[in-house]
């Protein structure tokens, strides 16, 4: 009684919790939450968060059991996702409570990566009662987990890694509670209930599993160690049935597995070491001296948890053991078969490296503060380099869907066909993209649809042969394309084709750090009337310069009321042109004095530039498929309204004069045509009024 009332004592005066200190580890908690919620909705989803997001939304059996169904418009292929089920239950209640945004989507991330600073708090304060740490630990720990660009990179991140780190952490440290000298039996319910969502959350959890086992058999063997085997043998079955239903489940459908590759130690090693220190967000070969000395106070923390065997037998070797065990497990399967994709799947190792760093900067402080103190100021402030980076960099951003979804939504026409390479992604493109829009207007009757390629299922021929009769069946055809993957077309073949076999007329980037993202509009055949008859068009035979002749043109219905106007222009060369030209369209309204004012204007090359007019020549009519980006919302019905167009040489900026006016009006100034027109309400406002 004597002894324990002298270490009790010793503890205290090791962790001192005063009402300063409280308030300090309530500081870190909210610069890590104000750190992981600042900017959350800002960068867009990327393929990998929207496979969580449609798991979450499956139905409750689906979601659980792991089924992803894709889709390409035509079919349905069911998959099985790579991951249990823990998180996506968590995120499927929620997005049913909350709905489906970017910032409700990152929720769980969020707070999986602030609770690891609390529990990195409490379970250093564990090692520092245990005689373990120096008693200035736990608050070193929880300021790495609070700033961590790793924990901030996964945890505004719509997938499980940052709970599985926190989880792992969490686990460890209530079986350490719950095997602790005359501990209550209810934290075993406690070990138990984080156990079981740790094992249900990811497979590589087993990895950590025979650290659980050595402590259960550390904590049974004095009183009975057949009774220790026994339970610490159970674990272990448990953790290979567990790893057995997932390599039955990943390996079981095709091309499972195909994802993961090979690793070295020697690459692996320092690969973690970047990932744990500095994140995702830096230049692993400009920063590698400090991985270096990150990895170094790591491995002082390390070395003074296990200085003695009285230590290590306290638990000295817990936290080691719960970094380099999952390492070495993994090396021993990749022997068998590639098990490594990067360092996220090794998040729950995480938290763990946090507990040493958190260990060596107690040790120094311990012997050195002033040296602490400066150390501590050049990790934080390398920890913030990467913070910076993170957010202000572009090379750490994610792709900007978003961005081409409205530049789609707004150029797509009546007559459009949207091709969306590839159907693996079709979630993530029915977040950005107007796909349920589509199915809509064309569900009442609109000429506009969208399917996925190549076709699930099916050789890539057959995808070939359906593109061919959707020729027939479409005006323009958009081609959407993600270089995140090419499961389905590893040859490369579609963007081949497409490009031999029809007419490409334009072409969007949009940015994506990583791989290509952008759309194609593609025309079925060159867009050349040989007929030089202009079919549904207003005639015009107007001729500028004696070059050009605008044979006529036709307004189109617009799709929405945000999409714009389609207007197609029949150009008919008087000669051939050796000269660039550029023509100006505009929609002018007349305002209460009478006078003319803009409401849209387009500018540019005919096609952009893809059948500029120095390739024209007399004979055949060539169509241009144009728009105007008409507000609809500032049109009324009796509204005056004109069109003008005017050419230009796009080097010289001179403007072609109108030489003979046909059926338009020639302005004052000689170089501008006057052209009736008349606006039909978009195709939704009729679907509106329809479901009304």
């Amino acid at each position: 009684m004597m002894t324990q009332r002298s270490s009790a004592e010793r503890v205290e005066q090791d962790v001192p919790v005063t009402a300063l200190l409280r308030g300090l580890l309530l500081c870190l908690m909210l610069i890590a939450f104000a750190r992981l919620t600042w900017q959350l909705d800002a960068k867009n989803l990327w393929w990998d968060e929207s496979l969580s997001l449609q798991r979450a939304e499956e139905d409750w059996l689906s979601l659980l059991r792991g089924t992803l169904v894709l889709q390409d418009g035509v079919t349905t292929q069911p998959t099985t996702d790579q991951h249990p089920f823990a998180f996506f239950l968590l995120l499927g209640g929620l997005i049913r409570l909350a709905g489906i945004s970017e910032y409700t989507l990152r929720w769980p991330s969020v707070a999986a990566a602030t609770l690891l600073v609390p529990t990195a708090w409490v379970f250093g304060a564990r090692l520092v009662k245990n005689g373990i740490a120096a008693p200035s630990m736990p608050y070193w720990a929880a300021l790495f987990a609070a700033l961590s660009p790793f924990f901030l990179w996964y945890g505004q991140e719509a997938r499980p890694y940052a709970l599985w780190a926190w989880l792992a952490l969490l686990s460890t440290y209530l079986l350490v509670r719950a095997t602790a000298p005359n501990a209550p039996r209810s934290r075993w319910l406690g070990y138990g209930l984080a156990l079981f969502f740790y094992l249900t959350s990811q497979y590589y959890a087993v990895f950590l599993l025979p650290v659980h086992a050595l402590i259960l058999y550390q904590w049974d063997a004095q009183r009975n160690r057949r009774r220790a085997l026994m339970v610490a043998a159970a674990l272990m079955i448990g953790g290979a049935l567990v790893a057995a239903i997932g390599a039955w489940l990943i390996l079981g459908q095709a091309g499972g597995g195909s994802n993961f590759r090979s690793i070295s130690p020697g690459v692996l090693f320092p690969d973690l070491l970047n990932a744990f220190s500095l994140g995702l967000s830096v230049d692993i070969v400009r920063v590698w001296w400090i991985d270096l000395l990150f990895g170094l106070v790591a491995l002082a923390g390390l070395l003074w948890g296990m200085r003695t065997r009285a230590i290590i037998l306290r638990g000295g070797w817990i936290v080691p053991a719960c970094v380099m065990a999952p390492i070495l497990l993994l090396l021993l399967a990749d022997a068998v078969r590639p098990a490594y994709m990067n360092a996220r799947h090794l998040s729950l190792i995480g938290g763990f490296f946090i507990l040493l760093l958190g260990s060596g900067m107690g040790l120094i402080w311990q012997r050195q503060r002033w040296m602490a103190a400066g150390l501590a100021v050049l990790l934080v402030a390398a920890m913030g380099y990467s913070t910076r980076n993170y957010f202000m960099e572009s090379a750490y951003a994610k792709p900007d869907y978003e961005a081409l979804g409205e530049s789609l939504s707004q150029r797509l026409h009546a007559g459009d066909l949207v091709l969306l390479n590839s159907p693996l992604l079709w979630r993530i493109y029915q977040y950005y993209l107007p796909t349920e829009q589509i199915e809509a207007l064309a569900d009442a009757g609109a000429p506009v649809q969208w399917r996925g390629i190549p076709l699930l299922g099916r050789p890539v021929q057959e995808t070939f042969s359906e593109i061919d009769q959707w020729t027939d069946e479409f005006q323009r055809i958009w081609v959407v394309r993600s270089g995140v993957n090419a499961f389905l077309d590893p040859d490369g073949e579609i963007e081949p084709w497409l490009d031999e076999h029809l007419f490409k007329v334009r072409e969007f980037d949009f940015f994506n750090p990583t791989s290509g993202l952008e759309t194609k509009l593609y025309l079925p055949e060159p867009p050349v009337d040989e007929d030089q008859a202009p079919i549904l068009a207003d005639d015009v035979n107007a001729i500028f310069g004696d070059q050009i002749e605008l044979a006529g043109y036709f307004v189109g219905r617009p799709l929405t009321n945000d999409s714009t106007t389609p207007v197609t222009l029949y150009w008919d060369p008087q000669q051939t042109i050796d000269r660039r030209y550029k023509y100006v369209l505009q929609l002018e309204m007349a305002d209460e004095a009478g006078t003319w004012q803009r409401v849209a204007v387009t500018e540019r090359e005919p096609y952009d530039g893809y059948l500029p007019t120095i390739w024209w020549s007399p004979g055949p009519v060539i169509y241009e498929y144009s728009e105007l980006n008409i507000p609809h919302d500032v049109i009324h019905a009796d509204d005056d309204l004109r069109l003008t167009l005017q050419l230009y040489d796009a080097d010289t900026l001179e403007k072609l004069p109108i030489t003979a006016p046909g059926n338009g009006l020639v302005a004052e100034d000689g170089t501008t045509l006057i052209m009736p027109v008349e606006l039909t309400p978009p195709y939704d406002q009729a679907l509106q009024q329809t479901q009304s």
